[in-house]
């Protein structure tokens, strides 16, 4: 089957999200994508991703993760309007055609009414969608794909890593999810390559302080980050420490700034059921992630609990937000002391 541009751009997105979880270098990257534009079928596509996780598709996880229903709206009203005309084409034709049969028999009574009324009737409630709009409304780019906390989120959930590593002696571990407020229009106004550049040391500020901290890189996945770590004190210092030092290096950069959010909860990854860990610890966090402003570090009550005893970490700012799929919850906003 031969490759369209759509499949094309889907298979450079997913490479760029493997370069920048550190699975490709740049030059296999540059090789990759070239292969890509070069590509006729898509076995040829399938070829590229084969040794990169979800292999054997033209359409990787990620990419097929973009594919939402709001994107083929316009589709779905082409259709509509197609056979809206062919419906009103026949109307027209059809009842001309009566009335000639009427005129041609002398006239009178002008029975042609009632099927004029009545399939009218029918052709303007086939045809009300169309006038009211219906599938013109567009969704905004960035809320139509998900974030990157979404992908990774969703990555780490399928693969459940072993955290017990990054666990507290108690079995508590802090997750946090980071991603790069407006990355996609971040990409779009730069280009790939000088987009991929400042990726680059972004992903290295947050690994640095990630190690300085103590921290286990769970997942990497484009712009996005989940990080384990064993006291949600060390994990609240990581954050501002990621905080600060994106603000230092990039927040004045000339390409950017670049502005990330984190968000965080602490719970229990020591337990025999595992997929209650994943399914809630875990979406918590991301959830949490998805509330936070750009530059924000925001936590759950339960980090707060555990962090604010030592004295150098506050928590402002107290509101309730609405995660999804979660129900209502308490997040604060932490700054140093």
């Amino acid at each position: 089957m031969r490759a369209s541009d759509a499949d094309r751009e889907r298979v450079v997105a997913a490479l760029r999200d493997h370069f920048g979880a550190g699975r490709l270098s740049e030059d296999e990257l540059d090789d990759r994508i070239a292969g890509a534009y070069r590509a006729k079928t898509l076995a040829d596509l399938d070829g590229l991703m084969l040794d990169l996780p979800s292999p054997g598709s033209a359409l990787p996880a990620t990419a097929a993760a973009r594919r939402v229903p709001a994107t083929r709206t316009g589709t779905q009203r082409g259709v509509l309007a197609t056979s809206v005309r062919i419906h009103a084409t026949v109307y027209v034709v059809v009842n001309v055609m009566l009335i000639a049969i009427w005129a041609a028999s002398g006239g009178g009574y002008f029975w042609p009414i009632w099927p004029l009324l009545g399939w009218g009737i029918g052709l303007g409630c086939h045809a009300a969608p169309l006038l009211a709009g219906v599938g013109t409304r567009r969704v905004p780019q960035e809320l139509a794909r998900p974030s990157a906390i979404d992908e990774v989120e969703a990555s780490a959930r399928s693969e459940r890593p072993n955290l017990r590593a990054a666990a507290a002696p108690d079995g508590t571990v802090t997750i946090l999810f980071s991603d790069i407020e407006r990355s996609t229009d971040l990409n779009a106004r730069l280009g790939d390559v000088r987009w991929l550049e400042l990726l680059r040391v972004h992903h290295a500020i947050v690994r640095r302080e990630v190690r300085r901290h103590g921290g286990f890189e769970v997942k990497a996945q484009g712009d996005g980050f989940m990080i384990a770590l064993p006291s949600a004190r060390r994990g609240a210092q990581c954050a501002l420490s990621i905080q600060r030092a994106i603000q230092a290096e990039l927040g004045n950069h000339p390409e950017g700034p670049i502005r990330v959010r984190i968000g965080m909860h602490s719970g229990e990854a020591m337990r025999d059921d595992d997929d209650d860990f994943y399914g809630r610890n875990v979406s918590l966090a991301a959830r949490i992630a998805e509330h936070a402003r750009a530059d924000e570090v925001l936590a759950s009550a339960v980090v707060k609990q555990l962090a604010e005893s030592a004295g150098d970490i506050s928590f402002t700012e107290e509101r309730v937000v609405e995660l999804k799929g979660l129900g209502e919850q308490t997040v604060y906003t932490v700054v140093a002391r």
